[in-house]
């Protein structure tokens, strides 16, 4: 089971998640059995990530870098995936979750129209705050893990919005209303088959 990680790690954003990744997210999913194919920094552009996401033995595709309502981009905003301008058999297939602002509002109902089974990202942008980013990160990376544990998409959604609620009622507890509220904006904006089936199928799974 391969999954496909594209990951931008220019700025201060961006790297700080990538360093989060490969530390926490990335190892877990090898631990689950899965295979990570690597398009990380320098490599996180169109050239080096289509003929690997065309690949049928790749199941999955997430990452970290900025978007558009249109497309997800990576290293240095280099388009990766453009609404309207990339071949079906790179989302055909797939389970997909960019930790990307807005690529949900276009982007990934396109790709579920040329055969995308589930698309988690959101519609909106994602806010950060640096002075605890590992929260926001972590949050996010919850629906990679649910996901490598074989949940459902609905099932990711449901484990994925409790985690983040879990957080924010860590945060308020402890004092932290501001990153309490930035959280509750993020789960607010996250887009999965259960929100609408114009992002997949709620029973789409990895195995």
């Amino acid at each position: 089971m391969k999954i496909l990680a594209i990951d931008s790690s220019y700025d201060k954003i961006t790297q700080a998640s990538y360093d989060y990744r490969n530390r926490h997210v990335y190892p877990y999913l090898e631990s689950r059995g899965f295979e990570i194919v690597r398009c990380q920094g320098k490599s996180a552009r169109r050239f080096h990530v289509k003929p690997k996401a065309c690949q049928k033995d790749i199941i999955y595709m997430t990452g970290v870098g900025h978007g558009t309502y249109t497309t997800y981009m990576g290293e240095h905003d280099n388009p990766i995936f453009d609404k309207g301008s990339y071949q079906p058999e790179e989302s055909d297939g797939k389970v997909v979750h960019f930790f990307a602002c807005q690529t949900a509002a276009g982007l990934g109902p396109d790709f579920v129209t040329h055969g995308c089974l589930a698309y988690f990202g959101y519609n909106e942008d994602f806010i950060v705050l640096m002075r605890i980013s590992d929260a926001f990160f972590d949050c996010d990376s919850e629906i990679d893990r649910a996901f490598a544990d074989g949940l459902t998409a609905e099932e990711v959604y449901k484990r994925v919005i409790e985690y983040y609620n879990q957080k924010i009622r860590e945060l308020e507890n402890s004092g932290h209303y501001r990153e309490a509220a930035a959280l509750e904006h993020n789960r607010d904006c996250l887009c999965a088959p259960s929100v609408d089936p114009k992002w997949g199928s709620k029973k789409a799974k990895l195995f």
